[in-house]
């Protein structure tokens, strides 16, 4: 372990890899960023446990492919004791996808991919570790209230997955739920979605991923859930107890109305809202698409995206929430939602499946936890 010197007006940053190269590749570009500061690299899940104990970091890096214990097995560790922003730098895609879905599961707060030398470039690295560490830093403040709920919604018991569709109270009323994430959304839409599940509605949801990653999640979602989930293919037909995840990359997700169906266009156009695919490119179109039949719901994530589009739901006559400040990993999004006037519709994430549930006449699950 190695450990340097701090002041009290920078963040502290942890680097856990056991990659010697990596570890002073990544020292070199935190210190570079202003208000960022590496007090300690460690090797190995052992030396990393010491070192957040003795230094006491604000933010830790860390790659979960450790020599001993599995990096995992750490990150469930110290979750469990303090509310620490781990940022998780990960391998591209492959087998180490399945392992980056179930960090973010356990609370970590956001990833970002190494670089290989041609799709991920060093440039492309050392902007998105220092826009990543942006987020962990912002954060801090709300990370202790939504790992707490977080933890709520994981121990609470799972819905059968065999439930029979039911019609709402108010038949033909909503027609679809569509969803909007980012930084923190993992457990945020994998909570929200298991207690929408019983209500048989097709779901769509975008979750800013890069390639690679949202197939594995969609796939997770499906496990937790008992519903139909999968990545979105150009021209799926939407239908009770299906959802559909955008995927990472290049194109935009785009809802449209065929002859009384609903139908899932993949397009290909430059960044919305700083984002490719985009919440506020969905929700658009689900409120041109589905209109007053739908539902909007706009989850964690730093930034804006999704605000506009909500917005636009709104006004189509959609219901629309947020989740509240207090429950999310980065109060961006729902934040710039609500400034907006998208919503009046502020809920805690575990209470976000019974109000959806109530707004379309629904009798709602309710939770034991």
């Amino acid at each position: 372990m190695v450990v340097a010197t701090s002041s009290a007006a920078t963040v502290k940053v942890l680097v856990v890899d056991d990659s010697v190269l990596m570890q002073k590749l990544m020292t070199q570009i935190i210190n570079s960023a202003p208000g960022f500061e590496v007090i300690g690299v460690a090797g190995s899940a052992e030396e990393g446990w010491d070192a957040i104990q003795e230094l006491r970091p604000d933010v830790v890096t860390l790659d979960l492919e450790l020599p001993g214990r599995h990096g995992l097995k750490l990150l469930a560790r110290v979750l469990k004791q303090d509310p620490l922003p781990v940022l998780i730098v990960s391998a591209f895609g492959g087998p180490g996808a399945d392992n980056t879905i179930q960090a973010l599961e356990l609370g970590a707060i956001d990833f970002i991919e190494k670089p290989d030398g041609t799709t991920h470039t060093l440039d492309g690295f050392m902007k998105h570790l220092v826009a990543a560490l942006q987020r962990a830093a912002a954060s801090r403040k709300m990370i202790a209230a939504a790992r707490q709920m977080t933890q709520m919604a994981a121990a609470a018991p799972a819905r059968p997955a065999a439930a029979p569709p039911r019609e709402p109270a108010r038949s033909g009323k909503t027609s679809l739920i569509a969803i909007g994430a980012s930084t923190g959304g993992v457990p945020a839409v994998q909570t929200v979605m298991r207690d929408l599940a019983h209500l048989r509605l097709p779901i769509v949801v975008v979750q800013h991923m890069p390639p690679g990653y949202t197939a594995k999640f969609a796939a997770r979602l499906a496990t937790a859930t008992g519903l139909d989930v999968r990545e979105a293919v150009d021209g799926d037909r939407l239908r009770p107890g299906m959802a559909v995840v955008a995927p990472g990359g290049p194109r935009h997700l785009e809802i449209e109305e065929r002859r009384g169906e609903f139908v899932c266009t993949l397009r290909e156009g430059p960044l919305v809202s700083g984002h490719s695919p985009s919440v506020d490119v969905m929700f658009h179109s689900v409120a041109r698409s589905v209109g007053s039949h739908a539902v909007g719901i706009l989850l964690t994530g730093m930034g804006r995206d999704g605000a506009d589009g909500l917005l636009a739901m709104r006004k189509a006559g959609a219901e629309t929430l947020i989740q509240s400040g207090e429950t999310c990993v980065v109060n961006g999004m729902p934040k710039a939602a609500y400034e907006l006037g998208a919503t009046e519709r502020v809920v805690p994430l575990t209470q976000i499946g019974t109000a959806v549930s109530q707004l379309i006449g629904e009798r709602p699950n309710l939770r034991t936890a």
